[in-house]
């Protein structure tokens, strides 16, 4: 690792034309030269293409369907070489000095698979920071007895915090494609919460990437639809971890459960997600089926009891 590994800065884009150039200067200006920048397209109709075509051979171009977030995880990962991954959403930048600081990182820990830095929000608009707090544990972390147990830290860093050494995210990749999550926001937690059950990893207290806010972000200081937002993802997510991996799976019940119960309050699940749920639940063990429609019980109650609390 000390001798320069090549890392790949993988750029998932849909439709931010507008942003995705900052993106990809902010890889490029990296003080760390040996590198190199994949841009996957996932299907834009607006003027990715061109944005994009501008930089020529300074990044590698993976153009596609549109197929979601995790169908452009994988193709961009397919499509790299690098020995360190780097994931970056195309409406955020980075640090100049980041990628420096993660090769350092994993350069002083050979048993680290990942690596994740908590992100600075910044205001689309007005270009203000808003309030930031580090990440509370700072070093080396390793959660896989925790996340056996049902259990797991939850690190607040959104996809562009995310980096990983090859062989680690080789054990997380392909993702499932067959329920696209389209809230955007399960695609990076997936990723977090099987690199906690694989290896031990590095939570980085200072501020390495820099989170755009804007109008169109899917989750992120969003007030109005949050709890719909969470119950999708939540119940997709918790299939997805526990179908992938059997460490995960009562992880994985506990997060579908959270999910199901935010839905129950708000609303109830379309006819798609309502047929969903119940497949999953059918498959689960006697045991396990009860804790997730018990808890499912529980977090619709709680979610209902602070909703009336706010009306009053």
């Amino acid at each position: 690792m000390r001798e320069a590994p090549l890392v790949s800065i993988l750029i998932n884009n849909y439709n931010y034309g507008r942003y995705i150039g900052e993106a990809i200067d902010s890889a490029l200006a990296q003080t760390y030269k040996n590198r190199e920048v994949v841009v996957v397209d996932d299907g834009s109709t607006d003027n990715s293409a061109e944005v994009i075509a501008s930089y020529g051979d300074r990044i590698r171009l993976v153009a596609k369907e549109n197929g979601g977030q995790s169908s452009a995880f994988n193709a961009g990962f397919e499509a790299s070489r690098g020995r360190l991954i780097c994931f970056l959403d195309s409406d955020d930048v980075f640090e100049p000095h980041k990628v420096d600081r993660v090769v350092e990182i994993f350069s002083n820990d050979s048993e680290i698979g990942w690596c994740f830095d908590r992100a600075r929000h910044f205001d689309d608009t007005t270009k203000q920071w808003y309030p930031w707090t580090p990440n509370t544990h700072d070093g080396k972390l390793d959660a896989r007895s925790t996340v056996a147990n049902g259990h797991a830290p939850y690190v607040f860093t959104s996809t562009s915090g995310l980096s990983f050494r090859r062989e680690a995210l080789g054990q997380i990749l392909p993702m499932p494609e067959s329920l696209r999550i389209k809230s955007g926001i399960s695609s990076d937690n997936y990723l977090k919460f099987a690199a906690y059950s694989i290896c031990s990893g590095w939570l980085v207290s200072e501020a390495l990437t820099l989170q755009r806010i804007h109008r169109d972000n899917a989750y992120t200081r969003r007030v109005s639809g949050k709890a719909r937002i969470i119950g999708l993802s939540d119940i997709l997510l918790g299939m997805c971890l526990s179908r992938e991996f059997r460490i995960l799976q009562h992880l994985g019940t506990k997060i579908f459960a959270h999910g199901l119960g935010k839905l129950w309050a708000t609303g109830g699940l379309e006819l798609e997600y309502r047929q969903i749920a119940g497949t999953f639940l059918k498959s689960l063990s006697p045991q396990l089926r009860a804790e997730a429609i018990l808890r499912a019980i529980w977090w619709g109650a709680s979610e209902r009891f602070r909703r009336q609390s706010w009306d009053c």
